[in-house]
Order: C-alpha cells, then sequence, then structure tokens
C-alpha cells in the first residue's frame, strides 16, 4: 500500500474497527473480572494492547495516506502487540469458564517461545500466527461463555463475527487487492466483524451470569427435603 492508492477517507475509516475491537475486548475483560476479580487487571491491559496494535496500524494508513509520511514501525506494531494482548485475554477468559483462575505459566510459555522462535530465525510468521489465533480463541470462548449464559443471539454475532474475519483472507490474496474498490471492500467486512464482536460481547456481559445448573433437584437434596 502506498499514499497514492489509498485515500484519506479510507484511512480514517479504518479507526472505526479498530475502536469497535477495543471496546468489544475491554467489555469481554470486564466479563472476566466479575467471573474472577484477580485476573481483571491483566484481561482490561491485554484489551488495551490489542486495541493499540490496531490504533498503531490505522494511524500508519492515515499519515501514508494524508501525508505521505511512512513509519513501518507503527505496521509493525500491529501483530506483536496482538499477540501479547489476545495471549492475556485468552487466559482471563479462560479463567472465567473455569470460574477461578487457571495457572498463568502455559498462557506464557507459548508467548515466549514464539517470541524466541521468532527473533532466531528472523521471521515474523509466528508472531503473526500467534495474535490471528489469540483474537479466535478470544471469540470462541466468548461464544462459550455466551452460551453457558444461553446468549444465543452473542453466540450467533461471535460466529459472524469470526466469519467475516475468515472472510478477510481471500479478500486480501485476491488479484485485485490494491483497488480501491477491493480496499472498501475489505474494509467494510472488517468493520461488520468488529461490529459483530462488539455487539456479542455487550450481550455477553449483559446476560450477566453464567446458565444456573439443572433445575432437578439431586437424590441428596430429595432426601434433605423429605427429612
Amino acid at each position: 500500500m502506498n499514499g497514492s492508492d489509498y485515500t484519506v477517507v479510507l484511512a480514517l475509516e479504518d479507526f472505526v474497527p479498530t475502536g469497535l475491537a477495543l471496546v468489544g475486548f475491554w467489555i469481554l475483560a470486564g466479563v472476566t473480572a466479575r467471573v474472577v476479580p484477580r485476573v481483571g487487571p491483566v484481561a482490561r491491559v491485554s484489551a488495551v494492547l490489542i486495541g493499540l496494535g490496531g490504533l498503531a496500524k490505522s494511524t500508519w494508513k492515515l499519515l501514508l495516506a494524508g501525508f505521505s509520511i511512512d513509519l513501518p514501525w507503527l505496521e509493525a506494531a500491529l501483530f506483536p502487540l496482538m499477540a501479547v494482548g489476545a495471549v492475556g485475554l485468552v487466559w482471563g477468559l479462560a479463567s472465567a469458564l473455569r470460574g477461578r483462575s487457571v495457572p498463568w505459566w502455559p498462557f506464557a510459555a507459548v508467548l515466549a517461545v514464539t517470541a524466541g522462535v521468532a527473533a532466531a530465525y528472523a521471521i515474523f510468521a509466528p508472531i503473526f500466527a500467534l495474535a490471528t489465533t489469540g483474537v479466535t480463541a478470544i471469540s470462541v470462548l466468548a461464544a462459550v461463555i455466551a452460551g453457558r449464559r444461553r446468549a444465543w443471539g452473542a453466540v450467533a454475532l461471535y460466529v459472524s463475527g469470526l466469519a467475516c474475519v475468515l472472510l478477510l483472507v481471500p479478500l486480501r490474496n485476491h488479484p485485485d487487492h490494491e483497488t480501491l474498490v477491493m480496499q472498501w471492500v475489505e474494509q467494510g467486512t472488517n468493520t461488520l466483524g468488529q461490529a459483530a464482536l462488539l455487539a456479542a460481547a455487550w450481550l455477553t456481559a449483559r446476560a450477566r451470569t453464567l446458565a444456573p445448573a439443572s433445575p432437578h433437584p439431586t437424590p441428596a437434596q430429595e432426601g434433605a427435603v423429605r427429612s
């Protein structure tokens, strides 16, 4: 992408999915904090890191399109920040699913190994893979939480959001990807996906609590009632 191919309006629109995603991840961090308070701070910082990664990429696009200023480090910050944030938020959501803080070290180990491989072989692919896998895992775990809360609308929105994200892959590999029309199609798809994530996160938080256990009493409970 260069400044002549990418308009300022398109660059400004790129802040929309970034903002939607940040708010959605922040809400999910709040969900984890209400279930397991001790993981809340890490989950919230992780949500902000993911948002900062998107903000860095959007700022790079705006500077390039509007002022022909190319700051490659802004573009490069997207996936490292997303990877770190995704791992932290996945840990928070996994803890929320268990109802207690799960061990943090396996998540830290995955992040450390990924960074080590990327540094040792001077390749970016491991960071990209961890970031995309982590963000996908966030939606999957959040959908499970929503399902336990009987928030089926949220589950459908998580699936829709993931479908939009997966659709970005063929769009980015399209022969006409660099054309203005395809850039609008790609960003529009991304915006829809992040809007679905935000709506799903809001519905999940609104559901408040996990679904209650079976209403049928256990034999022990029946005995207690009879006594």
